[in-house]
């Protein structure tokens, strides 16, 4: 397995050619734009999903830093702002090196106006339309109402050693909602694939029952709208719009501690909820019980249903992840390259599927296949860019976190075993996942001699060996200095 060294590549990327390129986008002709960004966003979505939100959607013109849609539908209009913005404007800035704002006008002709749907919210809600409702436009209109996104499904996801467990609880629960496990707590690094499940139980419900009413959302935005409520005096709008629901799914959960009238409201929207025998799915980096700052009361609710580690993909997954988005993509590519990427990017299903969308992308543009030199160039990049994030101040405060140290101890004198320990920890970080000399490490931490880092290293490595506790305190800490 192949390794790759940024710093050996990087002097390779030829930049003015990528400039070039992107001047030549930017000055085609806004029809020409508008099928390069239809191609880029058929990379990046489903099939299903750009012809239920893209028809009739194009580009009507690029000025003064704005681009200016245009589509048939308010309806569509909201849901491609709420859900596509950030996607569209990285499509953009990708095909024209520019950040360029987005706008979405509605295109009134005489034929629109004349066979115009009556469409309508009712504050938070469900929307109404005029004609009679079958099977899919009520499940076009309750795909809306919940925010899900189509993309995420129990069949495009892969199974592996990590999530094996949890996959066989989602299932149960799209199969039996409110009955099977309830609530769903479902814990583990960034880019592990706790958002796929969630939105794949949800669209799994809303495929075979379109009336369920279902909301998936971040903690911030069921924190904004608990503001906006007290805010605007309606908080009783706010109450019966989430205990009416039957499925309830939360993102981010831990990000709820700073506001204690969040966590009030969200602890009767639970009992309002659960008593009602509806589901309840929440996520969070990192069980109940470490959620720091979280309530007693919610914290013993969060514990009283089924708890799921996901653990990042092991080699054989991440192997399989890549074959299944080289299969979307309509790529081949050799067992090679599928190694490489599968070897150098271990712990994130997020970046690995960034990898082959933009591997994808650039046999789109360029017009043909790439080779395994230029894979390693482009992995090269992200890797380099991510290394640079990484400080030696950021690998001390993550080991002070998980391991309740404070800077001044591991940078100071004090040899007592839990703070040498730490100490340690720190400097094998700074080796291991930095490759830092180890002169540098060892001035990191205020020590003179580099075999002391040796011997560190050496201490660290085997007892993660054979302490599997502590070995994943210090994946956490790796974790942390990664996000």
């Amino acid at each position: 397995m192949q390794k790759i060294d940024p710093q050996a590549h990087l002097e390779k990327i030829t930049t003015p050619q990528s400039s070039q390129k992107n001047n030549i986008f930017a000055e085609e002709s806004v029809d020409k734009s508008w099928k390069v960004i239809k191609e880029l966003l058929k990379m990046k979505i489903s099939h299903r999903e750009f012809v239920m939100w893209y028809e009739g959607f194009y580009l009507y013109k690029v000025s003064n830093g704005i681009a200016e849609f245009r589509c048939s539908k308010t309806y569509q209009r909201e849901w491609i702002l709420n859900n596509h913005s950030r996607l569209l404007k990285s499509i953009l800035y990708e095909i024209m090196g520019q950040n360029v704002e987005i706008i979405v006008n509605i295109k009134e002709d005489n034929k629109v106006k004349k066979n115009k749907k009556k469409y309508e919210y009712h504050g938070s809600d469900m929307p109404i339309f005029s004609e009679e409702n079958n099977f899919e436009k009520q499940k076009l209109q309750s795909l809306e109402y919940s925010q899900l996104n189509p993309v995420y499904s129990f069949e495009n996801l892969v199974i592996g050693s990590g999530n094996r467990l949890a996959n066989a609880v989602a299932q149960a629960v799209a199969e039996n909602p409110g009955k099977a496990y309830n609530p769903v707590f479902f814990y583990g690094r960034t880019g592990v694939g706790k958002t796929h499940l969630m939105q794949a139980i949800g669209n799994c419900i809303l495929n075979k029952n379109p009336s369920k009413k279902i909301i998936y959302c971040s903690s911030e935005q069921f924190l904004n709208e608990v503001i906006d409520a007290i805010r605007t005096g309606k908080t009783e709008n706010f109450r019966n719009n989430y205990r009416k629901l039957d499925v309830l799914i939360i993102d981010d959960i831990q990000f709820i501690t700073n506001s204690p009238k969040t966590q009030e409201e969200l602890f009767h929207t639970f009992n309002s909820l659960h008593l009602s025998g509806k589901q309840i799915i929440m996520a969070s980096d990192k069980p109940p019980k470490e959620i720091d700052g979280l309530t007693d009361r919610l914290r013993s609710r969060f514990e009283g249903g089924m708890v799921c580690d996901i653990q990042p993909p092991d080699y054989e997954t991440r192997r399989a992840i890549l074959l299944k988005k080289c299969e979307y993509h309509n790529m081949n590519l050799s067992s090679e390259i599928l190694e490489t990427i599968a070897t150098n990017i271990e712990s994130n299903v997020r970046e690995l599927e960034g990898a082959i969308t933009k591997i994808a992308t650039t046999i789109k543009v360029l017009g043909k296949n790439v080779s395994q030199e230029e894979i390693i160039q482009i992995l090269a990049i992200d890797i380099e860019s991510k290394r640079k994030r990484i400080t030696p101040e950021k690998v001390i405060d993550s080991v002070c976190d998980i391991f309740d140290v404070t800077s001044r101890e591991i940078k100071g004198k004090r040899r007592t075993a839990y703070v040498a320990l730490s100490r340690q920890i720190v400097m094998y970080i700074l080796r291991d996942s930095l490759e830092y000399p180890l002169e540098k490490v060892a001035k990191q931490v205020n020590r003179k001699d580099h075999t002391t880092v040796l011997h560190a290293c050496e201490r660290i490595q085997k007892r993660m060996e054979q302490d599997k506790r502590f070995a994943e305190k210090v994946e956490k800490c790796k974790q942390i200095i990664l996000e």
